[in-house]
């Protein structure tokens, strides 16, 4: 009885809240330490006008302590919409006859033009109350907006992701607090509501907790607009990026935080009586901040991150697609840029085989799958889903790495953002995975390969490093000397078949049928008869006929290599463009006055991380040491080679093989003299 007769009292200007709404919660007010009547406020937390002036505490809640940016670097703008009054009876205030207070709900006076045109968009098309005088439609007289939607119920709570839908409702309803939050939160608008309080850490009216799961701001109690208005557009996407990954770590990626939807929350918590709510103001309140995290992450397919020049390589694409509450979808920008650095080839068509240090990657054409944990939710079309364009000529999808991002291919998600089937099953929150391959054409150093998401104008990145490894050494004489008759050596390499589970992979062998080399070479070919046929090339060059030092295969990611000058400096070999493992590396010709055939140069190379770390001698004649403990690499190998067997070791295994190269020389020169007649008869028969 004691509250129907307060009820009663209460002016006509205020309503009590009449539902649970705009996250206000249920209370039981015993619990709270509270009695219904409510016990009137102090004098210093009200006004003379019954206006509520004493603070509540408004609490955001995050998943994620990132949804706080860097450096916990919101800031968040309150509006205030609508004050509270106290309403007291007229007890005597004794024990038998105490005082009691209620709380109503009254439009702040800056917000009234703002309110109006928030619910006059919000409630368009709403199911009118059938106690409501003005059916549905919002008032023109001298009724409070806020107290009249919040009496008839027109205005509800929406507390379960993605916070468009009515909680409870079924079938599912649109919010119609979602509907005001996002109509007041336009530039017109916004200028009806008055001054508002900005809250951030820098201005210490913002308090993070130590968990990051939470914020907490004080404000005098009332029903506020909270809007995260930390700065991020095109121009500028610094306040909203987190971190970009670190390059090759799986573990790590890139992260952007994109600022939260439009938030509507009335300080204060609700007790039922009777079948009324009734209203304490200063109970602290909590929401949801209405914020995400968007990670990206890149990798490869390649363990060691170690590849070979013509090796095929798998790259994946990884980031979560956007919640765009709060936000127009058709102009929510979501993207994915790849950029493929110098050293590789991306064909989003795929290449006709795979070839892989393990030989199992997959070489195929690109494709965009949408996943939820492990399972396949989508698989996404180009030009339905989203739309593809690359740096290549006319669009193309052969896409050649280049340096300063200046090759490039981009998936753009609008069209799935604004498809029906993306808020439908939802595909929000999930896991959009892009894999594409590319051939490796570098020869030496780093292939990099960068991927960025732009979420709304919020950008980060993560990236990838292959490595080409490759080495050098010297070629000397017997006294150590290297001067430039040393030059003008060849030497072959190849994966050591004797090296248990070796991931080093064979260089390709050089293109003797290359047109251009055939051409410049001349090569002499015979007829049936044995005629000379002047300038007939027959589509192959042989080793003898290159000069190794003015056109070597160095730096072709073959498996041929000669003796030169670099640098100034003479009898350096090179071989480039390997992936990590053992190789074995083989004199193939000596040097012009020096032995060769038997007595050549032959050592295991180990290349790991992309450079030599042990050399293994394996020649018998001693000609290659071994140096290096696999652990740091060996900048200064050197082998040798000799002008007579003189010069070679006479004692141990290699002197006693020094008898059987001298009958190997013999036989090489018994073949010289033959081959000599037989190009002598030839000539005679011209």
């Amino acid at each position: 009885m004691r509250m129907r007769k307060l009820f009663a009292g209460i002016a006509a200007a205020a309503t009590l809240l009449s539902g649970l709404a705009l996250g206000a919660t249920t209370a039981n007010a015993a619990d709270a330490g509270r009695a219904l009547p409510f016990t009137p406020l102090a004098a210093d937390q009200v006004d003379d006008q019954g206006k509520v002036t004493a603070n509540a505490t408004f609490k955001f809640t995050a998943d994620d302590a990132d949804q706080w940016g860097t450096n916990n670097n919101r800031v968040i703008k309150a509006y205030k919409l609508a004050d509270y009054y106290q309403y007291v009876d007229s007890g005597a205030g004794t024990t038998d006859d105490p005082k009691g207070a209620v709380f109503g709900v009254q439009t702040a006076d800056d917000a009234k033009e703002g309110v109006k045109a928030g619910l006059t968009t919000a409630l368009t098309g709403v199911t009118a109350n059938a106690d409501d005088p003005h059916k549905g439609a919002v008032p023109t007289d001298t009724t409070d907006l806020l107290a009249w939607a919040l009496q008839y119920g027109y205005l509800d709570q929406s507390a379960t992701k993605p916070w468009t839908k009515t909680d409870g409702s079924n079938p599912a309803t649109d919010s119609t607090t979602r509907k005001f939050a996002d109509a007041l939160n336009t530039a017109d608008n916004l200028t009806k509501l008055g001054t508002p309080t900005e809250l951030s850490v820098a201005k210490n009216n913002l308090t993070i907790a130590q968990d990051g799961k939470s914020a907490s701001a004080s404000l005098p109690a009332g029903i506020y607009l909270f809007l995260d208005v930390t700065k991020a557009d095109a121009a500028n996407t610094t306040p909203n990026h987190i971190q970009d990954g670190t390059e090759n770590d799986a573990a790590t990626s890139g992260k952007v935080v994109v600022n939260s939807a439009p938030i509507i929350l009335a300080s204060g918590d609700l007790t039922a009586d009777g079948g009324v709510n009734y209203l304490y103001p200063l109970a602290d309140t909590t929401v949801a901040f209405k914020n995400h995290v968007t990670p990206v992450n890149k990798t490869v397919d390649d363990a060691d991150k170690t590849v070979f020049t013509g090796q095929t390589v798998r790259y994946t694409l990884k980031t979560t697609l956007p919640l765009t509450t709060g936000y127009d979808a058709s102009k929510y920008v979501f993207d994915l840029t790849d950029y493929p650095g110098k050293g590789q080839t991306v064909n989003l068509d795929g290449f006709a085989d795979a070839n892989a240090e393990g030989g199992a990657a997959d070489a195929g054409k690109y494709d965009v799958k949408v996943y939820d944990g492990d399972k396949v939710v989508k698989t996404l079309t180009e030009g339905t889903d989203f739309d593809l364009t690359t740096s290549a000529a006319n669009n193309g999808k052969e896409i050649v790495g280049a340096e300063n991002k200046a090759a490039n291919f981009k998936l753009n998600f609008s069209k799935l953002i604004q498809s029906t089937d993306y808020n439908k099953t939802p595909l929000w929150g999930k896991t959009v995975v892009v894999t594409y391959a590319a051939k490796i054409t570098g020869v030496q150093g780093d292939v990099p390969n960068t991927v960025e998401v732009n979420d709304n104008n919020a950008v980060a990145q993560h990236g990838t490093k292959l490595t080409l490894g490759g080495f050098q050494f010297t070629k000397t004489d017997a006294q150590g000397n290297a001067d430039a008759s040393i030059n003008g050596a060849t030497f072959a390499i190849e994966a050591d078949d004797d090296t248990t589970d070796n991931k080093a992979v064979t260089p390709a062998e050089p293109d003797r049928t290359n047109a251009d080399l055939v051409k410049k070479y001349d090569k002499t070919s015979f007829d049936q008869d044995g005629n000379v046929v002047p300038n007939k090339p027959d589509g192959s060059v042989s080793d003898e006929e290159l000069n190794h030092v003015e056109d070597p295969w160095t730096g072709d990611g073959i498996n041929e290599s000669d003796s030169r000058v670099v640098t100034g400096k003479n009898g350096i070999v090179t071989f480039s463009g390997l992936a990590d493992g053992v190789y074995t590396v083989t004199e193939t010709k000596a040097p012009q006055g020096y032995l060769g055939d038997a007595v050549y140069v032959k050592f295991n190379v180990t290349i790991k991380g992309g450079k030599a770390v042990a050399f293994k001698g394996i020649d018998v004649w001693g000609l290659a040491p071994s140096s290096g403990d696999g652990t740091a690499e060996v900048p200064d190998y050197a082998v040798k080679n000799v002008r007579s067997i003189t010069e070679l070791p006479k004692t141990g295994a290699a002197g006693i093989a020094l008898f059987g190269v001298i009958a190997l020389l013999l036989a090489g020169a018994g073949t010289a003299v033959y081959m000599q007649s037989r190009r002598t008869r030839r000539a005679l028969h011209a």
